[in-house]
Parts: C-alpha cells; sequence; structure tokens
C-alpha cells in the first residue's frame, strides 16, 4: 500500500496516523473490509425502512420529537431538514486541521458499519478529504450530546451543495465546491442526514491534537531541562534509578531516564555536586514530568478509542440485523480526559515557570541578575518572566474543568450533556500556550549557558543543540529586541526540530510505555 495513504477501516486509525493526515497532507482510502460492511449495513436500513418499520431519526422525529411519526413520503426530507435546523452556530472558524480532522473521524466510524449510509456517502467524504476541502464551521455551538450536533451540521450541507467552504485558499459555496470536483449535491436517503450530524468527531479531532500536540511538548521538555540542568549546574542525583525504583511510577522513570541519557558525557554526571539538594522544581522534575506523561498516555488511549468507534444513534448490528438506539454519542469519556489534560498540562508550564524564575535570580543561580551584563543599564530577560506568568495565569482559568457543567436542553429529553467540545478546544489551546512557555525556558537556559566559562563540560546533545541555536541567535551582550529570538525557538519546538535532533542520536526520547 502507497504509504503517502492511510487506510481507514473503523478499527486501526491512530493519533499519529490522523496528525498525517491533517497536517502532512496524506490521503485516506476506505478499506475493502469497510465498504463491506458500509454496503451491508444500507441493506439491513433500507429492508427496514421499506418494511415502514419505526426507527429513532428514520421514520420519527428527533430529540423530544421522537414519538412523532413522519410518513414515508416525508422521511428524505427529513433528512435535509435535519442538517438545515441543525445548521446554528457562532463564533469564529474552526482550525482547518480540526475539520478535516473531524471528517476523517467520521468516515473511519462509517467504516465500521454502525451507521447505515450509503456508500456514496462515504465515497463522498473521502475525495472532499482527499481534496482537502475544509467547510466552514463556527466554534461555538456543540454541547458534546449529541455528539457535536452543530459544527457537523455545517460539514453535511456540502454535501447537499449548501454551505461555504474553502478549496486552494479560496472560500466557495458548496455547490461551487461539488461542481469543482465534478460532484453532484447528493439526495439524503433514509437515516443520511441524522448520521451525518451525529457523532463526537469534531470534539475528539481536538483532543487528538492536543494529545498529539502535548507529547511533543513533553519531549521538548526534556530536552528544556537538559539544558537548564546544565545552565544551573543541577544535582543529578534525583534522577538516578535508585530513586525512581523506589517510587516506579512509569513515567517518573522514562522521564528520569530521559534526562539522563541527554546528559551523556556531562561533568554533572561526574562531579561533586554543587548543591546537595536543588529547589524542587529541578529537583522533582521526575516526580511532575513523569505523572503529566502518564496522564498523556492515558489521554491518547482514550482518544484511540474514540477515534475508531462508531458514536453515531442509532446504531445498526450486523449480526442480528437491528436497529438499536443509545448513547455513544455522549462526550464524557473525551470531555472528562481533555479536563484532566488541561489540569496535567497547566502544571507543566507552571514547573517549567518557576524554573526559569531560577535562572533568573542570581541569588539562587549565581549567574547574573536577569542573565545580562551590566544589570540596571540593561534589564536582560526580566520582562520574559512576565510573559511566562501571563500564560500561566491565562492556563489556569482555561484549566477549569468544563464537564462538570450541565445544561438540559431538548425539552428535558436531552437532559445531561457533557460540554466535551468546550473542554478539548480549550485543552488544544491550553497545550499551544505551554509550547510558548516551554520555548521560554529553552531560550532563558540557552542564553544561561552563555555565561559558562567552558562549553566543553556539558552533554554532546546540549552542546550541538546550543550551537545550532546560536548560528541565528547570539548570546545576549546587551539590551536588543527578543521577541522573534522566542518565536524562532517556540516554531521550532512545534516542528519538531529539536527533537528530531535528539532521536537521530538517541532514538526514542521518553522511551516505550
Amino acid at each position: 500500500m502507497n504509504q503517502e495513504i492511510v487506510v481507514l477501516d473503523g478499527d486501526s486509525l491512530t493519533i499519529d496516523s490522523l496528525i498525517e493526515i491533517t497536517r502532512f497532507r496524506k490521503k485516506v482510502k476506505i478499506s475493502e473490509e469497510g465498504t463491506r460492511k458500509i454496503k451491508e449495513a444500507r441493506v439491513i436500513i433500507e429492508a427496514k425502512h421499506d418494511k415502514n418499520e419505526t426507527i429513532y431519526g428514520v421514520s420519527t422525529g428527533i430529540g423530544k420529537l421522537s414519538n412523532t411519526i413522519i410518513s414515508p413520503s416525508e422521511r428524505e426530507i427529513l433528512q435535509k431538514n435535519l442538517i438545515k435546523s441543525h445548521s446554528i452556530g457562532f463564533g469564529p472558524n474552526l482550525p482547518d486541521e480540526i475539520v478535516l480532522g473531524a471528517m476523517v473521524i467520521e468516515l473511519n466510524s462509517f467504516c465500521r458499519g454502525g451507521s447505515g449510509v450509503r456508500i456514496e456517502i462515504t465515497e463522498m467524504l473521502e475525495k472532499l478529504i482527499n481534496e482537502r476541502i475544509i467547510p466552514l464551521v463556527p466554534s461555538i455551538g456543540s454541547l458534546g450530546a449529541s455528539g457535536d450536533l452543530s459544527p457537523l451540521a455545517y460539514i453535511a450541507r456540502i454535501f447537499i451543495g449548501e454551505g461555504k467552504a474553502k478549496l486552494g485558499g479560496k472560500v466557495l459555496k458548496g455547490s461551487e465546491i461539488l461542481a469543482e470536483l465534478d460532484l453532484s449535491p447528493l439526495e439524503l436517503k433514509a437515516k443520511e442526514g441524522l448520521s451525518l450530524i451525529n457523532g463526537t468527531h469534531v470534539l475528539t479531532s481536538f483532543a487528538a491534537h492536543a494529545v498529539s500536540d502535548s507529547m511533543n511538548v513533553l519531549e521538548n521538555s526534556v530536552i528544556t531541562v537538559g539544558l537548564t540542568l546544565e545552565a544551573f549546574e543541577g544535582n543529578i542525583s534525583a534522577f538516578s534509578s535508585f530513586i525512581m525504583d523506589l517510587r516506579p511510577h512509569v513515567g517518573q522513570m522514562r522521564f528520569a531516564k530521559a534526562i539522563l541519557d541527554i546528559l551523556k558525557g556531562s561533568d554533572l554526571l561526574s562531579n561533586q555536586p554543587k548543591r546537595i539538594q536543588d529547589p524542587y522544581s529541578i529537583r522533582c522534575s521526575p516526580q511532575v514530568h513523569g505523572a503529566i506523561l502518564d496522564v498523556v498516555e492515558h489521554c491518547k488511549n482514550l482518544v484511540e478509542i474514540e477515534i475508531n468507534s462508531t458514536t453515531d444513534n442509532p446504531l445498526v448490528c450486523l449480526e442480528t440485523s437491528k436497529v438499536v438506539s443509545g448513547g455513544n454519542f455522549h462526550g464524557e469519556p473525551i470531555g472528562l480526559s481533555m479536563d484532566y489534560l488541561c489540569i496535567a498540562m497547566t502544571e507543566l508550564g507552571n514547573i517549567s515557570e518557576r524554573r526559569v524564575n531560577l535562572l533568573l535570580d542570581s541569588t539562587i543561580s549565581g549567574l547574573p541578575s536577569f542573565l545580562i551584563q551590566k544589570p540596571g543599564l540593561n534589564s536582560g530577560l526580566m520582562m520574559i518572566q512576565y510573559v511566562d506568568a501571563a500564560i500561566a495565569a491565562e492556563n489556569k482559568i482555561l484549566a477549569s474543568p468544563a464537564s462538570i457543567d450541565n445544561i438540559s436542553v431538548s425539552a428535558n429529553q436531552e437532559d445531561h450533556v457533557s460540554m466535551g467540545l468546550t473542554a478539548s478546544k480549550k485543552a488544544y489551546q491550553l497545550v499551544k500556550n505551554v509550547v510558548q512557555m516551554i520555548a521560554i525556558e529553552f531560550y532563558t537556559a540557552y542564553q544561561a549557558l552563555g555565561f559558562k566559562e567552558d562549553l566543553n563540560n556539558v552533554s554532546e546533545a546540549v552542546q550541538e543543540i546550543y550551537e545550532i541555536v546560536r548560528k541565528d541567535i547570539p548570546p545576549l551582550k546587551e539590551d536588543r529586541f527578543f521577541d522573534e529570538e522566542v518565536k524562532w525557538i517556540s516554531e521550532r519546538i512545534d516542528n519538531q526540530v529539536f527533537t528530531k535532533m535528539v532521536k537521530d542520536k538517541m532514538g526514542r526520547i521518553l522511551g516505550d510505555n
């Protein structure tokens, strides 16, 4: 199979594969098994429709209107009406990668055969994904139960030639998009409108990207803490396997080992330590970063279950040919996990800010105040901590849980909702904030290293990173504009430049789970 294509079968999609599609332009293809299940489920839906069996959302209204029977002649009208009536939302449009990710997750869900849509629906969705058609979707409107009704309705508009979407940077009407792709608007059949708008695909797309970015930040935090330890001349005994083995949390052990690996060849590993005990933000970094790593791994497991799930309602059972109503659309598993992720990643930012403080405070670090010559005339990196603290304050607001909220809707038929999209959306933003905080620590530690008399005493990995950064960012000798320099670091953290360098030498940074 072409390595530029991700095959969707409803069971094996990973977060990494999803990111390869949304960020690195890989295409998708429905598997043969997925095609079989889609067609088989459709036969069941059409047979029940022809027998005039009562099926929620097919022969009935939805929500509180589920007891209203829809006549056979009006059932196709119902499916189109669902998209019209549910297309209500506000706020800025969702990021392109989130919308595309939601479309991929929805297609993967259809491949499980639980939804009962026609193959024409899935083929059009596959085409839209591969042509990178990005429907314009407002960011506010989903309660995370019944799934992401509002945002998915905006995506579904394109199938019927309505709405707007981006194609190659241009915004076109849905009808124009389909014409560009030599496609015709679809006449939705039984259950198809409901299946297109019912699922947790948008909130799960946010969650998948947040988890991916969290793991990248954690890997970069290993490198950053390595720089900080070298600049601060930290006591490495706190990272010893002896300490870790006596409290064998997996994440803690992985982080401590990664730090020792990144410091191989450093004098810190052999010389008498400068201090008997370092402040907690350094000494306890395995315990804190490790606990955060364990949270990210937990969230990753939940999200990878969700992206290989059917979150529609009702669902088609291929084994019994029954159509059963349930609650798989409820976003609680992802809502709770994203609130958990927010708390964990806020802590990563918090402890990073404390290490920045250590490096800037000459009474603790022994380095020049604010890492500048002639302090007073020059303010050096004084303001960088202000920005760090401002981001930390914003993160604490974003870490307030969304999933504990509930507002009953649809005349109390839908009396408990997850607020899962709110939880996932803020996690996505919060992790981006933490990227900036790790970039601030990285930049601060880099400048602190410039005051070392002999960089030959630091580890090979740290020295190589220092020299690469120095080609573009000279050591700070006097006050200058340096905001773009911090952004330069941030972009390379985002783009995994530093982690790729280290992985080329060390292999995986955080080892196996």
